[in-house]
């Protein structure tokens, strides 16, 4: 069982929430509980990355990559796709050991209370007793020593994220009530809207095969799916950026969605459609007439989309800064690899 705090309200943004969902296990715990190996069994362990005075160690990517993998390989990823997923994960635990030396440098620390709140949290958040809690953490091959040392460096990249980037992030009651008027200013007020959710994946790069690669993922994806899997959970891990699209009025549909919708039943999933930038699937979760959004029942989404794009950037210039005082050098297989190549969200030539 894996056990996950509930995001604060105010929200993460996407290369931070991925730097915490890819939160690397202490030496100790890589000691007592191995991960497993690749299935390509292409790593052998030693430095990936040089950060500062510390590093990242292949076996730290291989942990947290190897379950990855096994799927992506299930679904007929390349080695290519499999060499991409690496590097992404080796550039959020660089991100991660990044900040981690920044809170050295500025004495930033967390203490004993400090972490049990979380631990308490975390076992509120999911129901469980605190033996139940110690149970799912020792069944995950870990020690209860060792689990409080991850939360422990997860705390500390929330302190430094709250004091160095949160603290610089506002939002303007005039920048609200402008972005309604942008997006709901002329919204349709008859008609119908759909609600969609959907499994879309673009192709990387411009280089044959990467559009294949990403239907590959989609239809890995949709078999899941069909086998029995809840779609948003299939959704969120293969997908890139928010599946969930919402309420859209058809009027609105970009040209290969309403073809696709076109006689779709709600909780029908569409086949994979191929786009001329990557692959997708649609599930049509609900039909209605529209309801236009006012902006009481807007101000509040859009106040905290505002403050996570705000907050994403905010906390992109703060790694960039760390980056440029920092020696990082990816060594061995990721040599040639680059934060460039790591996405941060939905490709929108796919919305």
């Amino acid at each position: 069982m894996a056990l996950h705090r509930r995001p604060l309200r105010a929200a993460l943004p996407i290369a931070l929430a991925a730097a915490f969902a890819l939160a690397a296990a202490p030496a100790r715990a890589q000691e007592e509980a191995p991960a497993a190996a690749p299935a390509s069994g292409e790593l052998v362990d030693g430095i990936a990355a040089q950060v500062g005075t510390d590093v990242v160690l292949v076996s730290e990517v291989t942990r947290l990559s190897a379950p990855i993998e096994v799927q992506m390989r299930e679904s007929g990823a390349t080695d290519q796709d499999i060499k991409m997923m690496r590097g992404d994960i080796l550039e959020r635990l660089i991100d991660r050991k990044l900040v981690q030396l920044f809170a050295k440098r500025a004495e930033i620390q967390v203490n004993d209370l400090e972490i049990d709140e979380t631990i308490a949290g975390i076992g509120a958040d999911n129901n469980l007793t605190p033996e139940q809690q110690r149970a799912a953490v020792e069944a995950q091959g870990l020690t209860w020593e060792a689990y409080r040392q991850r939360v422990a460096e997860e705390v500390l990249q929330r302190k430094v994220m709250s004091s160095m980037v949160q603290s610089k992030v506002r939002v303007e009651d005039a920048e609200v009530q402008e972005f309604y008027d942008q997006r709901f200013g002329d919204q349709p007020t008859s008609g119908e809207e759909v609600h969609l959710q959907h499994i879309a994946v673009a192709a990387k790069t411009d280089k044959p095969g990467a559009k294949a690669a990403a239907c590959d993922r989609v239809r890995g994806g949709l078999s899941r799916v069909r086998g029995g899997e809840d779609f948003m959970a299939v959704a969120r891990e293969v997908s890139e950026g928010n599946p969930d699209l919402g309420f859209v009025h058809v009027s609105s549909l970009a040209p290969w969605m309403a073809d696709a919708l076109a006689g779709m039943s709600p909780g029908s999933i569409s086949g994979v459609l191929e786009l001329p930038v990557g692959c997708a699937v649609l599930r049509l979760v609900e039909r209605r007439e529209v309801q236009p959004v006012s902006f009481e029942q807007a101000k509040g989404r859009i106040h905290q989309a505002l403050f996570e794009k705000k907050f994403e950037a905010e906390f992109e210039a703060f790694l960039e800064k760390l980056r440029k005082q920092t020696y990082v050098e990816r060594k061995g297989v990721f040599a040639d690899m680059s934060s460039a190549g790591v996405s941060a969200g939905a490709d929108p030539r796919l919305q």
